[in-house]
């Protein structure tokens, strides 16, 4: 009896350990990286320069407007719950900076922040960006790109800083071609434009009532 109060004793024992030992699992490593890739990733995401706008005039304020958007396969959506049930999400992109040239100039970046945590309940699909450029008059052309770390695992550990490595990921949108005028030089652009819309219509119209008269004079 003695002998056997002593065994369940054990056994009680060593499924309170192994319980401890699973929580202290749990919290040092709160999300499998079974999801993780095991080759780096190298789709680059989707950059859309929405301002300056391609062969557009603009006067010596020119604004620049970025819309970076990530592919789906830098993510992987709901591989888990915290403790509190909100979704676990991965990313294995994180975008480390996002910079512009003007006419093959000196690169200069923009400020922005991508990733805090590679696990992230809700993670950052697009990224907006913006900031003033300073032009001086002329024709110029604008180059936006990006670098990236892209992660991927390596073994499979507790340590995050053993599992997993990175390699760099660039990518590059379409360059823009713009010019700067001052406003007497936009302003005589517009001027232009009016006389020569002008004639166009008066020629249309007086190709359509000499299209009518013929018409009549066959009747």
């Amino acid at each position: 009896m003695r002998k056997t109060a002593i065994i369940l004793s054990l056994i009680i024992l060593f499924l309170i350990a192994v319980e401890a030992t699973s929580v202290n699992l749990a919290k040092a490593n709160p999300a499998p990286l079974f999801s993780f890739p095991t080759a780096p990733i190298k789709t680059p995401p989707k950059i859309i320069v929405t301002s300056p706008v391609q062969n557009q005039t603009y006067n010596t304020t020119v604004g620049l407007s970025i819309t970076i958007i990530k592919p789906e396969i830098w993510f992987a959506i709901g591989v888990g719950h915290h403790s509190d049930g909100s979704p676990i999400n991965q990313s294995f992109v994180n975008i480390t900076s996002v910079y512009y040239a003007i006419d093959d100039g000196e690169p200069k970046n923009i400020t922005m922040h991508d990733l805090t945590s590679v696990w992230s309940t809700t993670p950052t699909l697009t990224l907006n960006l913006s900031t003033t450029l300073p032009l001086e008059v002329g024709a110029h052309t604008l180059k936006v790109g990006l670098e990236a770390d892209s992660y991927y695992v390596v073994r499979y550990t507790m340590n995050l800083s053993d599992a997993l490595s990175s390699v760099k990921l660039y990518a590059e949108a379409v360059p823009v071609n713009f010019r700067v005028a001052t406003d007497p030089e936009i302003q005589l652009e517009y001027s232009l434009m009016i006389p020569i819309a002008a004639f166009a219509v008066t020629i249309a119209t007086v190709s359509l009532g000499s299209i009518i008269l013929f018409k009549k004079r066959k009747r």
